[in-house]
C-alpha cells in the first residue's frame, strides 16, 4: 500500500466523532467510577472526618488511593469500550480500521497525560446533576448524560452518513 493510498483512507471526520464520542464515555464512566465507594466519597465531600477516622480497616489515605484508581481504572475501560465500539462500527461500515486506531491512540494518550481539559469545561456537563440534592443522583444523572452522549455520537444515523461523507443536511434521515 502506497503513501497515499493509505492517507487517501484516512477519514478525519470519524477520528473527531469517535474522539469526541470516547471522551464523553471516558468521563461518565469516570464520574460513574466513584461511587463504588460512595459512603467514603460522601464523607469526604462533606467534610465528615470523625466518620472516616472512626472506620476500621484500610486507612483514609489507602481508601482515597483506591477510589481514584479505580474511576480511573474505569475511564480506561470506556476508552477501551469506545475503541471495541469504534472497531465495530468501522468494520459494518467498511471504514479503515486504522482510523479507530488513532482514535484510540490519542484517547489513550490524552488520558495517560491528564489533558482531556476535563476541569476547563466541567461546569456544563456537571449542570444536569445540580438538578439534584443527594450527592450520589448528581453523579449518577451526570454520568449517564455523558455516556448517553457518547453513544449518540457513536451512533447517530446522520452522523454516519456525515462520516461517509454525505451531508446530513440533504440526505432524508
Amino acid at each position: 500500500m502506497t503513501l497515499s493510498n493509505f492517507l487517501s483512507k484516512l477519514n478525519w471526520r470519524l477520528i473527531l466523532i469517535h474522539f469526541v464520542a470516547t471522551w464523553f464515555i471516558f468521563h461518565a464512566l469516570w464520574q460513574l467510577g466513584y461511587l463504588y465507594d460512595y459512603d467514603f466519597l460522601e464523607d469526604i465531600m462533606h467534610h465528615n472526618f470523625k466518620s472516616i477516622s472512626n472506620h476500621e480497616g484500610p486507612t483514609v489515605g489507602e481508601r482515597l488511593s483506591t477510589l481514584l484508581l479505580r474511576a480511573i481504572l474505569i475511564g480506561l475501560v470506556g476508552v477501551l469500550i469506545s475503541f471495541a465500539i469504534s472497531l465495530l462500527l468501522s468494520a459494518k461500515y467498511k471504514w479503515y480500521w486504522v482510523n479507530s486506531s488513532i482514535v484510540f491512540f490519542i484517547a489513550f494518550i490524552t488520558c495517560c497525560f491528564h489533558r482531556f481539559y476535563w476541569s476547563h469545561i466541567r461546569f456544563i456537563f456537571q449542570a444536569p446533576g445540580s438538578l439534584f440534592k443527594l450527592d450520589w443522583a448528581n453523579i449518577l444523572a451526570n454520568g449517564l448524560v455523558m455516556l448517553t452522549i457518547g453513544l449518540l455520537l457513536f451512533f447517530n444515523k446522520r452522523l454516519i452518513r456525515f462520516i461517509n461523507g454525505n451531508t446530513p443536511d440533504h440526505v432524508n434521515p
